[in-house]
């Protein structure tokens, strides 16, 4: 029943997100537009340009079509993402904490804003997370009861969430601790080095059975060394603050609880040494956190079955290393955006339910906090219309040739005009411009297509960087339909001779 809760809420937070008639997202946009190109038929890596794993495209084609190709169908692989990782993250707390801990890490995962930006728009980072968390999940599962099934399950799971996106490699952490190591401090067992192995082995099974009928070459080169060329956009320091700062502006509830919760594990610790009475070993290293009158308030409810939950001091070991490295990650990557963040939201959440502090500090905070919630989330909330600029922008699209194609650097108003973008430009980010993997000659020969009938410059960091493009443009017999106004060079060439 508490998980059923937690995910019709989650759900319910994503609806108007699903139906919004806009892209919500930049990658809402792209991946909208792979949408159009897998329906006639292109395929991942060999056609249609991919930066993700080999997985991806293949689960937005799967989802469009239980979507029934509708506009937004799609999104439904995002939507249920989201669902997903709030019920694996209480299924996680079950193990860690007490029932009411674990309703509240699903809470503060179906409610975080940087999971929301990833999980109602379509995006690789949602799916690969909640495939992820349902692998840890998984593993704390075999670390109470092991069995070389879940050790499949995990394995299917773990390699499915890197192949759709590597950014969970740090997951494979607490996958692998909890595997491995039946106690902790550590110790080896015959049997647990086996099963580990198999989920090694499935895993590997996964990613080679999800990339064989692309080509190898070709998933390594777009999904893997593209990345390892990227530009630095800041530095070390800079991907921090950014991480912090989105922290605090998309997910001011985990935030609280952290905050709080740290606070109440120094006022324990301070009342313990100040009373000098000797720790219970039950707090030390038992399941459930907090003892006496403080762990009654702290974290309510009916903990699970005995032998089920892990000791604390192994469950922060596991949680804790998850955490760490997946903020060294994203503090590493080069190329680290806003939606990366959502990656340690499921770890942070759990942590600040081990010893959370009690349910009255909580609930004062987050009543302070939800306006400013609603402020940084309300784009995903409630979804607004276009501007009249891009609604302009559509419309123009939209009277072209019903089979005309379109280039744009931002593919999601192609999408709204139900407009194929050509295969190669369905990614558009700007790691491709500073790779010189899209340049003015690029675009000539693609906009030469007799098939495309207008190019929409609307970024002055995607196909506005390219200073010669006016002219290559009009020496293909391309000219200036519309201007936009904005801070940025908008502006839509057409052809008028263009029959597709």
């Amino acid at each position: 029943m508490d998980a059923a809760l937690l995910a019709l809420g989650a759900l319910l937070l994503r609806i108007p997100a699903f139906f919004a008639s806009r892209h919500l997202t930049f990658d809402d946009g792209q991946y909208g537009a792979v949408v159009l190109g897998l329906r006639d038929g292109d395929l991942p890596y060999r056609d249609l340009f991919s930066s993700q794993g080999p997985l991806h495209y293949p689960l937005l084609g799967l989802a469009d079509l239980i979507g029934l190709r509708t506009m937004n169908g799609a999104r439904l692989l995002t939507v249920a993402a989201g669902a997903v990782a709030v019920v694996a993250t209480y299924a996680i707390g079950r193990r860690v904490t007490s029932r009411g801990g674990a309703l509240l890490a699903g809470g503060l995962v179906a409610t975080s804003g940087s999971i929301l930006y990833v999980t109602a728009p379509l995006s690789g980072d949602g799916p690969a997370l909640a495939l992820a968390v349902v692998a840890v999940a998984l593993a704390f599962r075999y670390h109470a009861r092991p069995s070389t099934l879940l050790a499949i399950g995990i394995g299917l799971t773990m390699g499915a969430a890197l192949c759709v996106k590597p950014i969970v490699v740090p997951a494979t952490i607490p996958v692998g601790l909890l595997l491995l190591f039946p106690t902790w401090p550590p110790t080896w067992r015959g049997r647990r080095v086996r099963d580990f192995l198999t989920a090694v082995a499935v895993a590997v099974a996964v990613f080679l059975a999800s990339a064989l009928p692309w080509g190898m070459d070709r998933v390594w080169d777009q999904s893997v060394l593209y990345h390892q060329d990227s530009k630095r956009l800041r530095s070390y320091g800079g991907n921090f603050t950014t991480l912090l700062q989105t922290l605090a502006e998309r997910d001011p509830f985990v935030v609280a609880a952290a905050l709080a919760s740290l606070a109440t594990i120094a006022v324990i610790t301070w009342r313990r040494r100040r009373s000098a009475e000797p720790a219970s070993p039950h707090v030390d290293g038992g399941p459930t956190g907090i003892e006496g009158p403080v762990r009654r308030a702290v974290s309510p409810g009916v903990p699970a079955a005995p032998g089920e939950q892990v000791g604390i001091r192994l469950a922060g070991t596991v949680l804790g290393s998850w955490l760490g490295v997946q903020v060294l990650f994203l503090v590493l990557e080069p190329a680290m955006w806003r939606p990366h963040v959502s990656q340690v939201v499921v770890p942070l959440s759990l942590l600040a339910v081990l010893r959370p502090a009690p349910w009255r500090v909580l609930a004062v905070l987050f009543i302070v906090l939800v306006p400013w919630w609603v402020l940084n989330t309300r784009d995903i909330l409630w979804p607004g219309a276009y501007s009249r600029a891009e609604t302009t922008a559509i419309d123009r699209l939209r009277a072209l040739p019903a089979d005309a194609w379109v280039i744009s650097d931002d593919p999601g108003f192609a999408l709204r005009a139900e407009r194929r973008v050509p295969a190669g430009f369905v990614d558009v980010s700007v790691k491709r411009f500073q790779q010189h993997r899209i340049t003015t000659g690029v675009v000539g020969k693609a906009a030469a297509d007799p098939r495309v009938c207008a190019v929409l410059v609307w970024s002055k960091d995607r196909l506005g960087s390219l200073a010669a493009l006016p002219d290559r443009l009009a020496d293909e017999g391309y000219e200036v339909l519309q201007r936009f106004p904005g801070a940025k060079a908008r502006v839509l060439y057409a052809r008028s001779d263009c029959s597709p």
